[in-house]
């Protein structure tokens, strides 16, 4: 099975300035990701794609991966990760005559993620008529939308926590798409995606200085193998 993996990195964030390389115990948060893939063992080709030089620097350490320009206009806040997918594609192709036939996403901000997930993700893919697969972890209480300061659920809520019905939401760490789907659809998630359940901990994805401050945490205290 050829298998590609896309670490998308830009330089701009609003939330926190360089996100992808601050420092998550004295390691640039990029390289997490980075030495997970590597690690896993599964993976023909490692992309960084990335508008910044200073993310090119961070990662220019490690002799395995790919490190390709992006463009500016596909490096904003508001460009589909879709965009970046088929940038890398059509590099590739080009530079290796490269065609995976599996893509999997594996964002910066998901430092946590485990080496073990991604292997159990491509065991996954062997099953018949999966055409995207995705992260997701469960959550523990019953989902609901506020609406003028008011919480409607979902569904008639149930008090006792053993009588409710299982909810799961995407975690964000890890997102795989079969290249031939891709191609037809732009589309890295199909309607119903198959599903890999990760821990919470695993899902943590970094957005903000709280979530950064958790994972510190989490790492400093050797609570993530």
């Amino acid at each position: 099975m050829k298998i590609l993996a896309i670490i998308p990195a830009r330089g701009g964030s609003k939330g926190i300035p360089f996100k992808n390389i601050k420092l998550l115990n004295n390691k640039p948060l990029i390289h997490y990701s980075i030495e997970s893939a590597l690690n896993s063992k599964i993976f023909n080709h490692i992309v960084v794609s990335t508008d910044s030089k200073l993310i090119k620097e961070k990662c220019k350490k490690y002799k395995n991966i790919l490190i390709m320009d992006r463009d500016k206009k596909i490096s904003n806040d508001m460009s589909p990760t879709e965009d970046v997918v088929t940038d890398v594609l059509d590099k590739i192709k080009k530079l290796k005559n490269y065609v995976p036939e599996w893509i999997f996403i594996l964002q910066p901000t998901s430092p946590l993620r485990e080496i073990k997930s991604i292997i159990r993700a491509k065991k996954t893919l062997n099953k018949s008529k999966i055409n995207s697969l995705l992260a997701v972890k469960k959550i523990d209480n019953i989902p609901g939308c506020v609406t003028n300061h008011r919480l409607r659920y979902v569904e008639k809520r149930v008090s006792r926590r053993q009588d409710r019905k299982s909810y799961f939401e995407e975690s964000g760490s890890l997102y795989c798409v079969r290249y031939n789907f891709f191609i037809k659809t732009k589309k890295i998630v199909e309607k119903n995606p198959f599903t890999l359940v990760v821990t919470k901990v695993e899902s943590i994805d970094i957005n903000d200085n709280e979530d950064f401050q958790m994972a510190s945490l989490i790492v400093k205290n050797n609570i993530h193998d």
